[in-house]
């Protein structure tokens, strides 16, 4: 099942940007057209979003629509912390999301929020619990990778200190900026490949060292000027879903693999998708 089509596990800062969903697990078929919700909430997000659409089915052969096909824009959406200040969402075209701004309703660690949204004459509901801690502290070398015999191949290898005394869900990305001698546009920007690398979690071995490794391909003569590196401290739900859309579309052309299903914490009929917090790091290193 796919929730969050095109959404970066490089992370997002955690961005939304996907909205289709495509239901392809064979226990799902007979059911009728979900609504999917997708909402993230973070102290570092000056905005609050949360998409509303509904699901795709592949064996409907529905291949030639848009994302924007599948967007439900007159939802009412409201978000609400424990004390009942609430903010309702607007719908913006432009992100095919509903969204206010972030002061409307501060989002902090450690605070429970709660999701109510009427769709098509039907309420879901939602709630999620933001992580009370970041992370503080991040390490990393960038290395000359060879194994595949192409120069150019590099590493970043990553070592993330942990978040003591409690089980932890991270999921990381990084994107690199490079240029040329005399390249007066500001470079170019790609993301690090972490495959399978970028969910990492600490269960069994609590207040240890986290590891993950990052490739991308540096052109001849080129030269690195700023590597951005992002990892986030999410709740379980989220990193579930994100790794199972991840292996979702990893394996998407193997006929002999089955689509993993995401977990799901949306309370209505035919309801789907995640209402989650997380806590973003971001560094940033320049080389010149």
């Amino acid at each position: 099942m796919r929730y969050f089509k095109n959404i970066i596990v490089v992370i997002l800062g955690i961005w939304l940007v996907g909205c289709e969903t495509s239901v392809d697990a064979s226990d799902l078929l007979d059911q009728q057209q979900l609504i999917v919700i997708n909402g993230f909430l973070s102290p570092q997000d000056s905005t609050l979003k949360v998409q509303v659409s509904k699901s795709k089915s592949k064996a409907r052969g529905q291949t030639n629509n848009t994302n924007e096909d599948f967007v439900i824009k007159d939802a009412t959406v409201v978000i609400a912390d424990e004390e009942e200040n609430e903010v309702t969402l607007l719908y913006t075209n432009s992100s095919l999301s509903y969204e206010a701004q972030g002061i409307d309703l501060p989002i902090l660690p450690g605070k429970k929020y709660f999701l109510t949204a009427m769709v098509q004459g039907k309420e879901y509901k939602s709630s999620c619990i933001i992580p009370l801690d970041q992370i503080e502290r991040i390490e990393q070398d960038i290395r000359v990778e060879t194994r595949d015999g192409a120069v150019g191949n590099r590493i970043l290898k990553l070592s993330i200190g942990d978040i003591k005394d409690k089980s932890n869900y991270y999921v990381v990305g990084a994107e690199a900026t490079y240029s040329f001698e005399g390249d007066t546009s500001g470079g170019t920007t790609i993301n690090l490949d972490f495959e399978f690398n970028q969910f990492l979690t600490d269960m069994n071995r609590e207040n240890s060292v986290v590891t993950a490794d990052g490739g991308f391909f540096l052109p001849d003569s080129a030269i690195i000027t700023k590597v951005k590196i992002k990892v986030t401290n999410t709740e379980e739900v989220l990193y579930n879903a994100l790794r199972a859309e991840f292996i979702n579309n990893y394996n998407d052309e193997n006929p002999f693999t089955e689509s993993v299903i995401a977990p799901t914490n949306i309370e209505g009929e035919n309801g789907f998708g995640v209402f989650t917090g997380y806590q973003l790091t971001e560094k940033e290193i320049l080389f010149r």
